[in-house]
C-alpha cells in the first residue's frame, strides 16, 4: 500500500513505538478506544490485543482494506469516515482517542477532541514535535499560543516521548513526539460549557495581535487599556504582559473578570 500524498500520509514502520504509543493509552480493557488514521494497522494490531472491540476512524479505502487483513478476524470495528465529521459516539463513550494525526489537521483534530468535554477521558496523539512543545508550553515562551491555552483548559498534557523521522515512511522532514491528555472532569467547574465558545474566542483574538500589549489588544479605548492594566497588576502579570506571558489559570481569571 502506498501512502497517499493528498492525505499527508507517513506511515509508522516502528514497531517498538507502535506498541509504546498503544500501551499508552490510559484505558481499561473493556473501555472504549477509538484510533484515528490507523493507516497500515501498526498501532491497531497492539491496540487489538489489549482493547479487542476498539474502534477506528479511517478515510482511506485502501487502508481499511489492507487492515482488515493485518487485523483478521475479531470484534474491533472500522468507521469508513472522514474524522472531521465523524461522531465520537459512535465508538460509544466515556471514550480513549488515539492516534498518528496528519500534520495538515492535527490541531483541528486535537480541538474536536477536546470540546466533547469529559465525554473524553484521554488521548494519546502523535503530532509534530513542534505542535507537541506548542501544547505544553509554560507561559513566558514564544510557543505559548492559543493552541496551548485551549489544550490546557481541558488538562496538563504532557509528552510521554519523541520520534524520529527515520521510524516512518515516507520519511517526513521534522520529528514526532507522542501527547497524553487526561481530561480533567473539572473543566465545567472552570466555566460552563456554554461559555467555552467566548472565551476560546477572547484567548484567540488576543493570540492574533500576539506582539501587542494585552492592554492594547483587549482595551478599546483609554479607559479600557487602564482597566485591562489594573486586572494585569491584580494577576500579579504586569501591565505590559503580552498574551504568551500568562498560562491558562490567568487567561481564565481575566476573562472572568473583564466580562463581568
Amino acid at each position: 500500500m502506498r501512502p497517499k500524498k493528498h492525505l499527508g500520509q507517513h506511515f509508522l514502520t516502528s514497531l517498538s513505538y507502535a506498541r509504546k504509543i498503544a500501551e499508552a493509552v490510559p484505558a481499561l480493557p473493556d473501555g472504549h478506544v477509538l484510533e484515528i488514521g490507523p493507516g497500515r494497522g501498526a498501532v491497531s494490531i497492539f491496540l487489538k490485543e489489549r482493547f479487542p472491540e476498539f474502534h477506528c476512524v479511517e478515510i482511506d479505502g485502501d487502508a481499511i482494506v489492507n487492515l482488515r487483513e493485518k487485523l483478521g478476524k475479531g470484534s474491533y470495528t472500522i468507521h469508513k469516515a472522514d474524522v472531521l465529521s465523524f461522531d465520537y459516539g459512535a465508538a460509544g463513550f466515556p471514550l480513549h482517542v488515539v492516534g498518528n494525526l496528519p500534520y495538515s489537521i492535527g490541531a483541528l483534530i486535537i480541538k474536536k477532541t477536546l470540546l466533547y468535554g469529559s465525554a473524553v477521558r484521554s488521548f494519546t496523539f502523535m503530532v509534530q514535535r513542534e505542535v507537541a512543545e506548542r501544547i505544553v508550553s509554560p507561559p513566558h515562551r514564544k510557543s505559548n499560543g492559543f493552541l496551548t491555552i485551549f489544550c490546557q483548559f481541558f488538562a496538563l498534557p504532557k509528552i510521554l516521548f519523541h520520534i524520529p523521522s527515520g521510524a516512518f515512511f515516507p520519511k517526513p522532514k521534522v520529528d514526532s513526539s507522542v501527547v497524553r491528555m487526561v481530561i480533567d472532569a473539572s473543566s465545567n467547574a472552570k466555566l460552563p460549557p456554554d461559555g467555552w465558545g467566548h472565551f476560546f474566542a477572547f484567548v484567540s483574538k488576543s493570540f492574533g495581535m500576539r506582539r501587542k500589549k494585552l492592554s492594547n489588544v483587549i482595551g478599546r479605548d483609554a479607559q479600557g487599556r487602564e482597566r485591562c492594566e489594573n486586572l494585569l497588576r491584580k494577576l500579579g502579570c504586569g501591565p505590559f504582559s503580552r498574551p504568551e506571558d500568562l498560562g491558562i489559570n490567568e487567561w481564565l481569571a481575566l476573562y472572568k473578570e473583564w466580562k463581568a
